[in-house]
């Protein structure tokens, strides 16, 4: 600012002396004075120029780099959704899978189950044979017992039989 104000005081201050001389002095300190403030005003211009060019290339920098950032953004875009399909078409094939492998255990399960259950009559039966078998001896243990330890009542073979058969029936 300062320098603005010294530019016009100076011209001022040369057109102060006003004698009946030439003024071919003040005139050539007036050029000078021009040319160094035209001078200055082109400079400030290329410099203004050069400032603005450098603002507009920055800006067009800043413009470029968000784009690349905006197109890298996209690609990943792109990349997360085909992550996601094949995410999905994997998750359907894990679900049909799941369920063919549950619809596996449940048969395996229920052959396991019916086998389990021929094993148990099968023992009950078994069991139950075996339990017949034990109440026929104790039956015939307990008759006989009876009938030998009792020499009172004497019964020929013909009714021992007949007594045991209905025991046991």
């Amino acid at each position: 600012m300062i320098r603005y104000i010294a530019l016009l005081i100076i011209p001022m201050l040369s057109f102060a002396s006003s004698s009946g001389e030439t003024d071919i002095l003040q005139r050539t300190i007036n050029f000078f004075l021009f040319a160094g403030l035209l001078y200055y005003l082109l400079i400030n211009k290329f410099k203004i120029q050069n400032i603005f060019k450098n603002r507009k290339k920055d800006i067009a920098d800043k413009l470029n780099a968000i784009q690349d950032k905006l197109k890298e953004s996209k690609n990943q875009k792109n990349i997360a959704i085909e992550k996601l399909e094949e995410a999905k078409v994997n998750a359907k094939a894990f679900l049909v899978t799941s369920q063919k492998e549950s619809k596996m255990l449940l048969e395996k399960m229920d052959m396991d189950l019916q086998v389990e259950l021929e094993n148990l009559e099968k023992s009950h039966n078994d069991q139950m044979d075996i339990e017949r078998r034990k109440m026929v001896r104790q039956v015939v243990s307990e008759v006989l017992e009876e009938l030998f330890s009792a020499d009172s009542i004497k019964i020929d073979r013909d009714k021992f039989v007949d007594i045991i058969l209905k025991k046991v029936a």
